[in-house]
């Protein structure tokens, strides 16, 4: 056994090195135009309970057949990783245009526990090519639109109902949790940003290497009055009059977020965006690391140096411990060296041996 790792790794020595980046279990994955690309959800998150929930436990589009688990493994399983597949269909470099993907009607308890999950901040966790979606909202400073690159996107908002007896501002009430009357609103449709590049020459196909999310509320509703029992093929045909035509959903066409209360019909749609960027495979994961250089460089080495400083703190405890337990046992031994024989018969007979 020793033999066959020694010559695993003089082998592993041995090969030539590489121009680039790869790590052990993940290689760049190259699709051709209209390739079909899986994505992926994986549980929802939440910074507020720190507990992890099923995607599917909430009144969300399911794939035909029921969802399959991806690959797990133990480590995902024991972080509370749950990644299935998901009822989305993306093809590269095809565009979608507000998209149909299913209409749910809320019972009480499916209302109840959406309205929970949102009121508790949790968050969706989509995959596409092994990257985690990235969320692209409104910065509060600026107004406009900005990536935040951890964390997923969240499933809804909320708008807290003030009374006479609120004071205090909504950040410290949505902190706290302390409010009782509000209005959630579910996030059920998303515009997918894909980057993609394409390789070398020699490499046909493109790359992934960015995805992003961007949520929105909007409660659709069909032209000419046409309603959907949820059921029927006609109304994955019939157009919009919540959707424009012929290009993406922007946050100026929304006319009424949809509002999650008992009854409600909740249809779900999506569009896909492509774009075109320099970025290059072995560097997507940069800006999950920088923020797209909101963080600075030296955060990381102060997270490094803090670990090394713990590793050190708790080494030296753990070796004054075994110290100070040897120096114990060898001066019992010395004493013991240094009895006389009536004394050391009487200490054997005291100790039973």
């Amino acid at each position: 056994m020793r033999f066959f790792s020694a010559t695993a790794l003089w082998a592993s020595a041995a090969l030539p090195l590489s121009n680039a980046f790869y790590v052990p279990g993940v290689h760049p994955e190259t699709f051709q135009r209209n390739d079909e690309i899986p994505m992926k959800v994986n549980s929802m998150t939440s910074l507020h309970t720190q507990l992890p929930r099923d995607y599917y436990r909430l009144p969300f589009c399911r794939p035909d057949g029921g969802p399959k688990m991806a690959s797990e493994n133990l480590g995902e399983f024991l972080t509370g990783n749950k990644i299935q597949s998901s009822p989305y269909v993306i093809n590269m470099l095809r565009d979608t245009y507000c998209q149909i993907l299913c209409q749910v009607r809320l019972d009480g308890d499916d209302a109840k526990q959406l309205r929970l999950h949102t009121k508790y901040g949790y968050h969706n966790n989509w995959i596409i090519d092994n990257i985690p979606s990235a969320t692209q909202g409104l910065s509060k400073a600026t107004g406009e639109k900005q990536l935040h690159y951890a964390g997923g996107f969240p499933i809804g908002s909320v708008r807290i109902n003030h009374d006479s007896n609120t004071h205090a501002p909504d950040s410290k009430l949505l902190a706290k949790k302390k409010f009782h009357s509000f209005d959630a609103y579910v996030y059920n449709h998303v515009n997918i940003i894909l980057d993609y590049h394409q390789p070398e020459d020699g490499v046909e196909g493109y790359r992934v290497v960015a995805f992003a999310v961007e949520p929105m509320s909007i409660r659709h509703r069909y032209l000419n009055g046409f309603e959907w029992d949820g059921v029927s093929s006609d109304g994955f045909t019939k157009p919009l009059d919540s959707c424009p035509t012929g290009r993406h959903v922007t946050r100026g066409d929304i006319q009424e977020n949809q509002i999650i209360e008992e009854g409600e019909q909740i249809m779900y749609t999506y569009d896909v965006m492509w774009v075109e960027s320099p970025v290059r495979w072995a560097s997507r994961w940069d800006v999950y690391l920088t923020e797209d250089h909101m963080v600075p460089a030296q955060v990381h080495w102060y997270s490094i140096t803090n670990s090394i400083l713990v590793v050190v703190f708790l080494s030296l405890l753990v070796i004054s411990i075994l110290v100070r337990s040897l120096k114990r046992d060898i001066a019992g031994y010395n004493n013991t060296a240094q009895l006389s024989d009536e004394e050391l018969e009487e200490q054997i007979e005291e100790s039973g041996w």
